[in-house]
């Protein structure tokens, strides 16, 4: 009896130890959920009263909802430019708005700018460059705004450390995406209408936050996610860019910032794209 009391109870052991593994090392078989980190710099781009800003200001105009073709598939399912290309690896599209970020302030933004969708990709660069770009669809430019603010660090006096608002959360925790805001990474938060674009990169190789390296280039590139929004201008009867349709590219800013946030400050994104193709360059994420 003593024998077989024994033995049941190194079975319950062993089956205990099995299930506390997979429940802790996050190995069941399924995909690694992502770590809720943020971008060592981070920094709203918001042209005002710009073409974009003007016809998508708000849901009442541009009711028609967003779906997974028009923003993963046609020229999203690659984007490349300034000689940068980045390829779509994962995506996700929800109307569960506060599975998509993490942080009770950023989920209470949400909430209250009446967040129907959010889209979010990964994508994977050949030079050494990954990214997340996050789409919010908003009742309203003004919610558009507010979100992109409840994203920001809290000033603090010097020594204190601030409480975390929260951010975006990858649709993968699969590698390189599980290292995401452990290295050096920087955000850039786009105002576009009533629609709020995040885009998020960082070098593969980065292992620490204090490793500043400029993120211009893949900001700038990953920025052409927003492809979709200048096709939905035309739709509405606005002014659609020449060659949206198509895609357009990158060039970078001459004698613009580094994206260490030490350098010359670069232009906002302005709407709509020139028509040979580029688009002035987000600003260089601010400390």
């Amino acid at each position: 009896m003593l024998t077989l009391l024994v033995g049941a109870l190194v079975v319950a052991l062993i089956a205990l130890g099995t299930v506390l593994f997979f429940q802790f090392s996050g190995d069941d078989g399924g995909e690694q959920v992502a770590q809720e980190t943020r971008p060592a710099l981070y920094k709203v781009q918001d042209s005002q009263d710009s073409n974009m800003n003007s016809v998508l200001a708000s849901r009442e105009q541009d009711t028609r909802p967003l779906n997974e073709g028009e923003l993963f598939e046609r020229h999203n399912s690659e984007i490349s430019g300034q000689s940068l290309g980045f390829t779509l690896r994962d995506s996700d599209l929800t109307e569960d708005c506060s599975a998509a970020v993490w942080g009770e302030q950023v989920e209470r933004a949400l909430a209250d700018a009446d967040c129907t969708q959010a889209g979010r990709a990964t994508y994977l660069s050949e030079d050494d460059v990954f990214g997340v770009v996050a789409v919010f669809n908003l009742a309203d430019i003004e919610g558009s705004r507010a979100v992109a603010e409840a994203m920001e660090l809290p000033e603090t006096e010097e020594g204190e450390e601030p409480a975390d608002p929260g951010f975006v959360l990858s649709p993968s925790g699969e590698d390189p995406l599980n290292r995401l805001g452990t290295g050096y990474s920087a955000a850039d938060a786009i105002i576009t209408g009533h629609y709020l674009v995040v885009v998020w990169v960082q070098p593969t190789d980065s292992e620490s936050v204090d490793e500043r390296v400029s993120l211009v280039t893949p900001l700038v590139t990953l920025a052409n996610f927003r492809n979709p929004f200048f096709r939905r201008i035309g739709e509405l009867g606005g002014d659609a860019p020449a060659g949206a349709e198509e895609g357009t590219g990158t060039e970078e800013v001459p004698g613009a910032g580094d994206g260490t946030g030490e350098g010359v400050g670069q232009e906002t994104v302005e709407d709509p794209p020139p028509a040979d193709g580029t688009v002035e360059a987000p600003g260089v994420p601010g400390e």
